[in-house]
């Protein structure tokens, strides 16, 4: 309760301040959520050194030159394992650990660098909020409708408490809040929203599913103990980082002209 109460002030101020604000939230999640993913990896020796700059840098490159950042930060951890590689010694198992050490990077640090993203385009704000809402959401019905109603397992391997009721449920969840949102955005058709908010849902599933095979792999229950009750920082945040780079590539290809990026003709 405590983590609420004090956490969710403190989220919905840095959406609405965004800026550096926004950004400095988020390497700073980035590099806690980055320091549980090595520390629960220990035992296959990632380089912290390589993994936090590259982090960091990827959303610091993303934040300063919006969309081509991405492409820049990818570059500069290229360059960071290739600099690690040079003075690797035989035996030191150096392609599984630059292995380990890039996917954080590209599972943690490269999804919040597209929340970072979508704070700076033009409509930012709404689609923000739209991106944490519909993920909440999603979250809280799949729970909720789950525990009351699900018998069939949605992926009894991965995450057995998990059902396909309370998947269904989640998607509802996040196009209802999508749509609330539509209600106080004129600029952001039904159609749009429905399909941004379905969109949400289904990373933030698949992205809560993957943190699930990922710890089950390494028999631990939590990612972290930052957050009393709450598990870690990867615990919290593990939906949105799917979620976030999808929610941002579907409003290149269904809103590009309204938010200020580049549209994709076609698609659609």
């Amino acid at each position: 309760m405590l983590v609420a109460v004090i956490g969710v002030p403190v989220g919905i101020a840095v959406i609405i301040l965004g800026g550096p604000f926004f950004f400095g939230f988020s390497v700073l999640v980035a590099l806690l959520a980055l320091h549980e993913f090595y520390t629960i990896t220990r035992p296959y020796r990632p380089n912290l050194l390589v993994g936090y700059v590259g982090g960091a840098g990827l959303i610091v490159s993303c934040y300063l030159l919006g969309l081509s950042g991405v492409v820049a930060g990818l570059a500069g951890l290229l360059l960071l394992l290739f600099f690690w590689a040079m003075r690797g010694g035989m035996g030191d198992h150096l392609v599984g650990r630059m292995s380990l050490t890039s996917l954080g990077v590209l599972w943690i640090a490269f999804g919040l660098a597209h929340l970072v993203l979508i704070r700076e385009l033009d409509r930012g704000l709404a689609l923000t909020i739209l991106v944490f809402g519909s993920t909440w959401l999603n979250d809280t019905f799949a729970y909720i409708f789950g525990r009351w109603f699900g018998r069939r397992r949605l992926a009894p391997r991965v995450s057995p408490k998990k059902t396909i009721v309370g998947a269904a449920a989640g998607l509802i969840g996040a196009v209802l809040f999508a749509l609330a949102v539509k209600m106080y955005s004129p600029w952001l058709p039904a159609r749009e929203a429905a399909i941004l908010g379905l969109v949400v849902g289904l990373a933030g599933q698949f992205g809560d599913l993957f943190e699930s095979a990922v710890k089950r792999d390494l028999r631990i229950k939590d990612s972290g103990r930052l957050l009393p009750g709450h598990g870690g920082i990867l615990d919290r945040f593990d939906s949105l980082l799917l979620a976030a780079p999808a929610c941002y590539w579907a409003c290149v290809i269904l809103l590009g002209d309204v938010v200020g990026v580049f549209p994709v003709k076609g698609l659609l």
